[in-house]
């Protein structure tokens, strides 16, 4: 009678020992995202922005504003031409995480929603770029938390764009 009971424990307690272990692995194998709320702020921020004056939404889902058309008999950039550009990013909370004047760079090296943006624009052209996450630097953002350069997991760019010259 007694084996029968030390056995019994000995399988209950084997039991709870291996259900203890199977919720632990469960739940240290779920990732938590802690940027879903910042997601939701992004979405919801997008899909008010298309419905403002002015505001032109892409197939792709960039959503741009022209502010000043430019000179209209340059041509537009592609993915192999060199662009000189004064621009501003930030984010949707009104953080700027970048800004420069005469930026020199090439329209394929930038993020897609930034190059896609930039074959809409002529020379001298001034527009607005609302890129999501997906056209940005996705679900993983970009720099180290805490920098000043920082942009976090599904953020949508908001970038003033000035495009001076096209090499």
């Amino acid at each position: 009678k007694s084996s029968l009971l030390t056995i019994i424990n000995y399988d209950m307690k084997t039991t709870k020992i291996f259900s203890l272990l199977l919720i632990i692995v469960l739940v240290c194998g779920c990732k938590k995202d802690n940027w879903l709320d910042w997601k939701v702020q992004n979405e919801i921020w997008l899909q008010e922005n298309a419905k403002k004056d002015g505001v032109v939404t892409t197939p792709t889902g960039l959503q741009y504003k022209c502010i000043e058309t430019g000179w209209d008999k340059s041509a537009r950039p592609d993915d192999t031409k060199i662009v000189t550009i004064d621009y501003t990013g930030q984010l949707i909370s009104g953080y700027v995480f970048d800004s420069s004047s005469k930026y020199l760079g090439k329209v394929s090296s930038f993020v897609a929603g930034f190059a896609e943006g930039l074959k809409k624009m002529h020379q001298f052209g001034v527009y607005e770029f609302y890129i999501p996450y997906e056209l940005g630097y996705g679900l993983q953002g970009t720099g180290s938390e805490g920098s000043s350069s920082f942009i976090p997991p599904y953020s949508t760019l908001i970038f003033h764009i000035e495009l001076k010259d096209v090499f």
